[in-house]
């Protein structure tokens, strides 16, 4: 059996600092690739990138504010690793 025919699942890295070890997301592993979610972007903030998305594909102007949410998330998610980056240093 090769390393592509593995029947255990992948499981993703979180790209959080491990001090505060949250990378428990409210999507699942099944959402994020029914939604083809990058690898990227599942971390905590997935759920809202998914909100942002499906609001993109209804067509309609109005996902300024899941827009907002989303990166609003990434932000606090970034100063959360700058921090404790800055904790270690």
């Amino acid at each position: 059996m090769t390393a592509h025919e593995s029947s255990a699942p992948y499981e993703f890295l979180s790209i959080l600092c491990p001090s505060t070890n949250q990378a428990q997301s409210t999507a699942t592993e099944q959402e994020l690739n029914d939604n083809d979610v990058p690898f990227i972007n599942r971390d905590k903030c997935a759920q809202r990138y998914i909100d942002y998305y499906k609001c993109l594909d209804k067509g309609t102007s109005f996902c300024s504010e899941t827009k907002s949410k989303f990166y609003e998330c990434q932000y606090n998610l970034l100063k959360e690793r700058l921090d404790a980056f800055h904790k270690g240093a």
